[in-house]
């Protein structure tokens, strides 16, 4: 028992001394996890002389290279040592890498004796910083030797600390390379952002602003929380940066909402789920007010919280708008798995629910190119659908619904067109007008239902025996009227005759009844005193109909 205690016990010497290795400040040391030890103070009240005086033993060494929480109100005491081999002394950056961190109290002891004291982080303007970054850090000139460095941390955000200590021109190359990515994700959400306020204005389409305003919510909200809007906007006003990181989170899910509201045309396709996305939408604004009058700490919690909420619920609005035949979700449910994703790995990760890694911390990133692009898919292909559905709302409004022909609507503006080339160029224009004779008859003996099919019948006659330059309306109850463009009347009239001919043949069996019928027709030519109008030809047409229904109906009259 005695051999095994001092077997356990040399290798957790091993492992602290694994742990605390001293950092050779000759190379740039990145993300120095594994060199630390810490110390959780859950008062949060310890100042550095109380640290001091507390036993090492009481310092865990870390095994991973950048340290996380969960939400905290404890401060996290780090604690190194680096060593100058050099003669001089050496100036070195200490980096913390996430640029929300609010509080950050450094101690540099050299041979145990207290070099310097240093305090920055989002609680300072942003002009206190060694290097003018979105990372917040720190200049500090080291002596020959080893030296100890104590590092405080609290902050109200997430709980994630990576640190490094890097030369200047380390540093300002990393973030020279940093920067082409940043302008490259911001790049091109911007150039999504303006192409589609452009098409906005263009064709003044509801989900096109609402999506400029879902782009535009994630790119403050990505500025916002990577410390960009520091610098820019919120230099003096610290306490402002920090809202802005909350607030503009809480944004960008109510924006979502409000563009997957519009763009699945839920009002239409899902009354209900639009009532529940409309709750949602106020819930979202609820939990914004009122958790900022709660205080920062939980506005920014609930902030991050939400927002994976709200990628799973759009998810699932997606999921099911395709399964009831939504056809603009097809897209749209690929862009959101995609920002999902990318929410959830880096919720999770800021969260220090999963370990912290640089392409985890940048997935929401990498999930909103992604999104960006197949939403702009998404909305190009809810145009080309609202325009096909228009498209057909337009032909059914030209189409008479019994017989699939065109209707009285569609019969004058057709008419309207051909009458001007034909007033204009001279040519021959014919109208003739068709009459099943006794109808009413075949009604009240067969039935309505008989009616119809008589009238289905001689409408698939007719749009048989149509030249393609000729046209075919049905006008009225047995009413029809055939245009035919580049046409004489006495052709007409032995096209009308054929007609005629072909239906006097024909017995239509309707519920095991033999139906016969007849039609008359009258026939009518466009004269160049008859102007740019059809009325005079049609009346015409319609006189020489009455006069084949009076010389006893089965006939054609001009």
């Amino acid at each position: 028992m005695k051999l095994l205690f001092i077997l356990f016990s040399f290798i957790f010497v091993l492992h602290s001394a694994a742990s605390e290795k001293t950092l050779d400040l000759s190379i740039p040391n990145k993300q120095i996890g594994n060199a630390l030890s810490v110390y959780e103070d859950k008062s949060g009240q310890l100042d550095f002389a109380q640290i001091e005086q507390l036993p090492s033993d009481l310092f865990i060494p870390l095994d991973h290279a950048v340290d996380g929480h969960l939400f905290t109100t404890s401060a996290f005491w780090y604690r190194f040592e680096v060593n100058n081999s050099e003669k001089l002394p050496v100036d070195r950056l200490i980096v913390m890498e996430i640029p929300w961190i609010n509080s950050i109290d450094i101690t540099v002891l050299h041979n145990n004796v207290l070099i310097s004291t240093m305090s920055g982080g989002n609680n300072y303007p942003y002009h206190q910083r060694a290097v003018e970054d979105h990372f917040p850090n720190f200049k500090h000139s080291f002596l020959p030797g080893v030296s100890t460095v104590y590092i405080k941390v609290m902050t109200q955000d997430p709980f994630i600390v990576p640190i490094s200590i890097v030369d200047r021109e380390t540093f300002l190359s990393d973030k020279a390379e940093a920067s082409s990515y940043t302008g490259f994700i911001y790049g091109f959400l911007v150039s999504i952002l303006l192409y589609n306020l452009f098409l906005y204005f263009s064709i003044k389409t509801r989900y096109y602003a609402l999506y400029v305003l879902y782009v535009g919510s994630f790119i403050l909200a990505n500025m916002a929380y990577n410390g960009f809007t520091f610098k820019l906007f919120f230099a003096d006003y610290p306490q402002l940066q920090n809202w802005a990181q909350s607030t503009t989170i809480f944004l960008f899910s109510i924006c979502g909402l409000l563009f997957t509201q519009s763009f699945l045309n839920l009002k239409e396709h899902s009354p209900s789920l639009n009532r529940i996305t409309q709750f949602f939408i106020l819930f979202f604004v609820v939990m914004m007010l009122s958790t900022a009058i709660a205080g920062y700490h939980y506005h920014v919690m609930f902030s991050i919280g939400l927002s994976v909420v709200f990628s799973f619920y759009v998810l699932g609005i997606a999921i099911y708008s395709l399964l009831i035949g939504n056809r603009s979700a097809k897209f749209f449910l690929f862009g959101t798995m995609s920002s999902l994703i990318g929410t959830s790995v880096t919720a999770l990760t800021v969260m220090a629910l999963v370990p912290y890694t640089d392409i985890g911390f940048k997935a929401l990133d990498y999930g909103m190119v992604m999104d960006a692009i197949l939403l702009s898919l998404a909305l190009a292909d809810r145009v080309r659908i609202t325009n096909e559905e228009k498209a057909i709302a337009q032909r059914e409004a030209k189409t008479d619904m019994l017989t699939g022909l065109l209707n009285r609507r569609a019969y004058y503006e057709i008419c309207t067109r051909e009458i001007e080339l034909a007033h204009e160029y001279g040519t021959n224009l014919s109208v003739i007008m068709f009459d099943i004779d006794h109808f009413k008859n075949i009604n009240d003996v067969y039935g309505h239902a008989a009616g119809d099919k008589v009238l289905q019948y001689f409408a698939v006659v007719l749009k048989h025996e149509l030249r393609e330059s000729d046209y075919v309306f049905r006008v009225g109850g047995e009413e029809f009227l055939v245009l035919m463009p580049y046409t004489k009347s006495e052709d007409a009239v032995l096209f009308a005759s054929r007609i005629r001919a072909e239906v006097d043949d024909v017995q239509i069996n309707v519920d095991d009844n033999d139906i016969v019928f007849t039609v008359s027709g009258g026939v009518a030519e466009y004269k160049m005193e008859d102007g740019k109008y059809i009325h005079a030809v049609e009346r015409r047409a319609d006189e020489a109909l009455y006069r084949a229904k009076w010389a006893g109906r089965n006939n054609i009259s001009r």
